[in-house]
């Protein structure tokens, strides 16, 4: 496909296209994945918790052996090895409460939350301290691993509710990829303010991976695809007389196709009816 091809319309042909300058979009940079709603708590939150409660009974016990065994030692009930031995088991108990309360802190937790977990025995999510959160898990293609991090926006999509968008966003990326599918699971937390979701929705999710990409735009009906893959576009100067070129394209999105390479911002292309040149120029020259 030779590019610098040039068309000159008449007054009539000039109604079935459209002139306008060639402007800028901001794109926003997105991967979108195939996911599942799930309302369970993060495992690794259950897995902090269930911890915090077992040091924390351990602890008990061991404050309680240790107040028994200085009762006896002022009997001469015990000997001093045994009462320094209770004493060194409650201070390792302590010390591994004090490193399980650190680690559920650590994932977001409260000092109260945490009260509330001793106080009932139980984790958090069997309690209902709050409302669970609702999760989607993505499945990430392997292609698209690096791209994906902790904090990231995403858009969630259920099939029960095609015009409503879930906002929310990454908050666990696991360490382990499927060997048969070469996807990675990726937990993201979203809004539910009217609590729609279901477990077990088939979702979509769209990961905002960078900030949008601003760059040379035009609409779709201003570019042809040829037969031999080349994508063009056409340009004018005086509004009358149109020059094919090769053009590079990119991203596409609402209605408009990123321009790689070939036009430039400002420059008067033909924005609807390309196509229409396009076949001026592969009539027969007899028409």
């Amino acid at each position: 496909m030779a590019s610098n091809t040039t068309v000159t319309l008449s007054g009539d042909q000039l109604n079935a296209i459209t002139i306008a300058p060639v402007g800028t979009y901001l794109f926003p940079v997105e991967k979108e994945e195939l996911g599942s709603i799930s309302f369970d708590e993060d495992p690794n939150t259950v897995q902090a918790e269930s911890t915090l409660l077992g040091a924390a009974a351990t602890e008990k016990l061991a404050s309680n052996t240790l107040a028994r065994a200085q009762a006896l030692y002022d009997t001469n009930g015990v000997s001093k090895a045994e009462l320094e031995q209770d004493l060194s088991a409650e201070e390792t108990a302590e010390a591994a409460l004090k490193s399980a309360r650190y680690a559920v802190l650590a994932l977001g937790e409260t000092d109260d939350d945490i009260d509330q977990i001793l106080a009932a025995g139980t984790i958090q999510a069997a309690q209902g301290v709050h409302s669970p959160p609702r999760w989607v898990l993505a499945n990430v293609t392997e292609s698209d691993v690096p791209l994906i991090q902790v904090g990231q926006p995403v858009q969630v999509k259920v099939t029960a509710f095609p015009d409503r968008v879930f906002a929310g966003t990454v908050s666990e990326i696991y360490a382990t990829i499927d060997p048969n599918t070469h996807r990675m699971a990726v937990r993201c937390e979203v809004d539910d303010p009217k609590n729609e979701l279901r477990v077990g929705m088939l979702a979509t999710v769209v990961i905002e991976v960078s900030k949008p990409l601003e760059a040379t735009a035009i609409p779709p009906n201003g570019v042809v695809r040829e037969g031999d893959g080349t994508m063009t576009a056409w340009v004018t100067t005086d509004r009358k007389t149109f020059t094919q070129r090769i053009v590079k394209t990119g991203l596409k999105e609402d209605g408009k196709v990123q321009i790689l390479d070939g036009l430039k911002a400002g420059e008067l292309a033909v924005t609807d009816g390309a196509v229409f040149l396009d076949n001026m120029l592969q009539a027969p020259s007899d028409d």
